[in-house]
């Protein structure tokens, strides 16, 4: 790989958990995740901890946790256990990616699949489901219910979307901010949402953790959208260019294959027909960096980034939005290559 598209950081950017306080909340949910996961079958267990517990971020779940935290600072059980339905739900649902997407990797570690085969990871994604939603009818209260259905439906819409898109040379860029905001953004938008509701929000500010959520969900795809073709795989615990082996065309491929005739007759044939190997991948990567298609798509991620921090302004000032920002910062703040 060229030294210059190296992305060498330590495990904090990809973590995003450095502040001890937010660190505290995650190990709430770290408990709660082991507890659950370890009931049942042996083997469902054994999978199970083999998603949870590899290069876990655990976002969705903070997000809960900070955004009841901004109107309330109490963090009951019952809230950690909302928050932790979060990333079941999100495990459930890249055991299933891992499986459409014949992935080897994962989260630093072999996928699932590649260890236990697609029909194990299907049940085990099937169970962290169930999982969650038993987690989330201990509430006994049914908005918080739909919200979590929000999130599987807004799921199932986006990765049918990808599906229908894979190895399209002619998606647009409209097609794939469609895909990404049903798969991460509104994600994010859902589980802010979920905390807001926990802590007792009101209307405005309900609306403003809402879009917030939303815009760092885009931020964030389009970030890592890049981290797929300009990482160290070291540090992102996947292949890189992962998304391109499989077909899946983000936006620095797409820009430049609407706006860079030379790089679609050059690169065109070889993204069609599958097999793409490391050398391609590294003179792609090249390509997007001398055509701007890498810097148009570090643009996207700082225009959602002002649009997530303005929402943020509007909310109460606390630990839990100080802690959001750090969040995001880290987002925007990212490094591609070495300058």
């Amino acid at each position: 790989m060229p030294e210059r598209l190296a992305h060498k950081a330590d495990r904090s950017d990809y973590y995003f958990r450095p502040d001890p306080w937010v660190m505290a909340l995650a190990a709430r949910v770290e408990e709660v995740l082991e507890n659950v996961v370890a009931s049942g079958d042996s083997m469902l267990a054994e999978i199970g901890r083999h998603m949870l517990f590899g290069y876990a971020k655990r976002l969705r779940p903070i997000f809960a946790l900070l955004g009841q935290q901004l109107f309330r600072e109490e963090v009951p059980e019952s809230s950690i256990e909302c928050a932790a339905a979060a990333e079941l739900i999100h495990c459930a649902s890249l055991f299933h990616d891992d499986v459409i997407d014949e992935a080897t990797t994962r989260k630093g570690r072999e996928a699932a699949n590649a260890v236990w085969g697609n029909k194990s990871a299907v049940i085990v994604g099937d169970q962290f489901f169930v999982l969650a939603y038993n987690l989330l009818t201990k509430r006994r209260d049914f908005r918080i219910i739909e919200f979590y259905i929000d999130i599987c439906r807004s799921l199932a819409e986006g990765v049918m979307m990808e599906i229908k898109n894979t190895g399209n040379l002619d998606i647009t860029e409209e097609t794939h901010s469609e895909i990404v905001k049903r798969k991460t953004a509104l994600f994010f938008q859902t589980v802010a949402s979920v905390g807001g509701y926990l802590g007792g929000a009101g209307g405005e500010h309900s609306g403003h953790l809402a879009a917030f959520g939303l815009n760092f969900g885009m931020a964030f795809q389009f970030s890592d959208d890049l981290l797929d073709l300009f990482s160290d795989p070291e540090a992102t615990g996947k292949p890189r260019g992962a998304d391109l082996r499989s077909g899946i065309y983000t936006t620095p491929i797409i820009h430049a294959l609407a706006h860079d005739s030379a790089f679609k007759t050059r690169f065109g044939p070889a993204l069609q027909n599958g097999g793409i190997g490391q050398d391609t991948i590294d003179e792609i990567a090249e390509a997007l960096i001398s055509n701007g298609s890498m810097e148009y798509s570090k643009g996207l991620v700082k225009l959602y980034g002002e649009k997530a921090s303005s929402h943020l302004d509007l909310l109460p000032a606390c630990r839990a939005n100080d802690a959001f920002r750090d969040l995001l910062g880290r987002i925007v703040s990212r490094e591609y290559s070495p300058r």
